[in-house]
């Protein structure tokens, strides 16, 4: 019985994956603060199997103004700094996490913003209230034509249900698992819905979310259940379809 209810390491199972969800860039949001903290975060996600990673900076009305032409500058520079570094073709590109606020709407219609891969964007909602106009904004980005991504669906609070996550899926949502909502990290209710929704086969990608190094130490010393392990592999390998880049 001991052997059948064995755990095991989280990071086993990451099969070297590209990180589609993280604050690596220096100076743009609540991540790295300096280039240092960068170099130290990227030898974090090497040590917990992640190959590269796509930055993932704020992009959220009233608090970090940011947009193409100051992310794209600071991907540039923070480049062109990693170079003489082990990290140097680490940082593959860069994107955005896009909050779903009042100038989100105005971002897309004027095409100003960055996609993760091909037609792909990663998106947030707040975690406390439902925004408005969310099904036009939906519909706005599946019009584009883009594939929205939403960034850890099991931290929102007022998502209560299976048939909500199921009726943003219908919509036009992708789902992106936090790896740290996989622990205590975020509370026992985030963890509760992201196992299930695990279980359930509803995410298609994994990201870390990573803001400092203590995140990715904590995601190294995760352990899952025997009976997950399917399911981590299955979401890894969907993961990589679209970015094993």
């Amino acid at each position: 019985m001991i052997f059948f209810n064995k755990s095991i390491h989280l990071i086993d199972l990451l099969d070297g994956i590209t990180d589609i969800h993280n604050h690596l860039l220096p100076g743009m949001d609540d991540g790295s603060p300096d280039l240092d903290t960068t170099l130290e975060m990227i030898k974090g996600m090497k040590a917990i199997g992640v190959k590269n990673a796509i930055a993932t900076p704020h992009t959220m009305e009233d608090y970090y103004l940011n947009d193409v032409a100051k992310i794209t500058a600071n991907f540039q520079e923070t480049k062109l700094a990693l170079e003489p570094t082990d990290a140097r073709d680490f940082i593959l590109n860069t994107a955005s996490e896009y909050m779903m606020d009042g100038q989100f709407g105005e971002i897309i219609e004027k095409s100003n913003y960055l996609c993760l891969h091909k037609n792909y964007l990663l998106t947030e909602l707040s975690y406390f209230q439902r925004p408005e106009h969310l099904e036009e904004l939906v519909f706005k980005m599946c019009q584009k034509p883009l594939i929205p991504i939403l960034a850890h669906p099991e931290r929102y609070r007022y998502i209560k249900s299976i048939d909500e996550i199921k009726d943003l899926k219908e919509r036009g949502f992708e789902l992106q698992l936090n790896l740290l909502s996989l622990s205590d990290h975020y509370g026992e209710e985030s963890f509760t819905k992201a196992t299930s929704l695990l279980d359930k086969g509803m995410y298609e990608y994994v990201g870390t979310d990573a803001h400092k190094l203590s995140h990715l130490e904590k995601i190294k010393e995760i352990k899952i259940k025997k009976k997950q392990i399917s399911s981590i592999k299955k979401l890894v390998e969907n993961h990589k379809l679209v970015f094993d880049l």
